[in-house]
C-alpha cells in the first residue's frame, strides 16, 4: 500500500495537538526522524538517527509482520520510565516504510496520580504514624523475583534476554531495583549473569538510579 509522507506527518501533527505535551509523537522512515513533537528530553530530533526501539522493530522478523506494537516499556536517557505504541506504515511488499510512535513519560503520570491521591484521600500519613498498620511481605525469594522480572520482560518485548537491546535490559534492572531485588547480597552477581552483563555495568547503572 502506498503511503503519502505528507498525510502521515499531518496525522502526527493532529495527534500531537490532541494529546498534548505529555505525549511525544514521532514519525520516522527506516533511517531518521521526520517529525518529533512534545519531545521527552532529547529522545528524538528531526533528522537524527532512529532509536534502538525503531531499529529493533525493523530487524525483528516476527515484529515486522505485525501492524503495530502497543504498550512496550523503555527508559529515557534521563532514566525516566516510558511507555510507547508504534504503528507501522508498510508498502505493497509488506516492508515497513514509516513508523509513527506515541510515547508517554510514565513518571509524569505517576506524579499527577500522587497529587490527585493527596487531594482526594488527604495527605499521606508519615511512616512513624499509627496509621501504618501493615507492611507488605515479600512472598517470592530473590531468585524467583529476578526470574519473574526477566520472564515479564521477555513476554513484553517478545524476545529472549540474549536478543534484548541495552535499553530493554536496563528496563529490567530498573524494575528489579524498584522491587527491592538489589537489597539482597549476591543479587548483582545473579542479575549480571542472567542478563549477560558484567557486574561493573550493573553497579554503574544502579548508581545512576540511586543518584536520580
Amino acid at each position: 500500500m502506498y503511503h503519502n509522507n505528507e498525510n502521515i506527518l499531518t496525522l502526527a501533527n493532529m495527534l500531537s495537538k490532541t494529546l498534548g505535551r505529555f505525549m511525544q509523537i514521532t514519525v520516522s522512515d527506516t533511517q531518521k526522524y521526520l517529525f518529533a513533537e512534545n519531545v521527552i528530553g532529547n529522545e528524538a530530533v528531526v533528522g537524527q538517527e532512529i532509536s534502538d526501539n525503531e531499529k529493533y522493530f525493523l530487524e525483528d522478523e516476527d515484529l515486522r509482520q505485525l501492524p503495530f506494537v502497543v504498550n512496550y516499556k523503555s527508559l529515557s536517557h534521563e532514566l525516566n520510565k516510558l511507555r510507547s505504541s508504534t504503528y507501522f506504515f508498510k508498502n505493497e511488499q509488506g516492508d515497513i516504510e514509516y513508523l509513527l510512535s506515541i510515547t508517554a513519560n510514565v513518571d509524569e503520570f505517576v506524579y499527577v496520580r500522587e497529587i490527585i491521591d493527596v487531594f482526594t484521600n488527604g495527605s499521606p500519613a508519615p511512616l512513624n504514624s499509627s496509621a501504618v498498620d501493615r507492611i507488605p511481605k515479600l512472598n517470592l525469594s530473590i531468585h524467583d523475583l529476578i526470574d519473574a522480572v526477566i520472564a515479564e520482560g521477555q513476554k513484553r518485548y517478545a524476545t529472549v534476554v540474549k536478543r534484548m537491546t541495552k535499553m530493554e535490559k536496563q528496563s529490567l534492572i530498573r524494575e528489579m531495583h524498584s522491587r527491592g531485588a538489589f537489597l539482597i547480597k549476591g543479587s548483582v552477581t545473579e542479575v549480571a549473569t542472567k542478563l549477560d552483563y558484567s557486574e561493573a555495568t550493573v553497579y554503574r547503572y544502579l548508581q545512576k538510579l540511586d543518584n536520580k
